[in-house]
């Protein structure tokens, strides 16, 4: 049997075991049945897929410390640039004060 085969089997269970909890639950609300538990879901085979979608999810993780170093960098850098910006205002009210007097 392929892989893939395999995998669309176990996904095929999967979705009739969430869909048995759908049923049990909503007749738990209904009040026709007690509550359980979901069932089990059996363990993903160690295959390719599973293999591929590690990989790509290594690709984006980061480290918490690296996403707050990217956050206090970015915090000093919208502060330095609303100083230059206030900066620039005086400066610019500056110039207009002082050409309204001179005149």
């Amino acid at each position: 049997m392929s892989d893939r085969l395999e995998e669309f089997r176990r996904q095929r269970g999967v979705l009739r075991a969430h869909l048995e909890w759908l049923d049990r639950e909503i007749a738990a609300l209904d009040g026709a049945a007690p509550e359980q538990a979901p069932p089990e879901v059996p363990p993903a085979p160690a295959g390719p897929a599973l293999a591929d979608a590690e990989a790509i999810l290594a690709e984006y993780r980061r480290p918490p410390v690296s996403i707050q170093k990217q956050a206090k960098v970015g915090c000093l850098l919208y502060f330095v640039a609303l100083l230059a910006l206030m900066a620039l205002a005086v400066g610019v009210l500056y110039v207009f004060v002082k050409r309204a007097h001179g005149h």
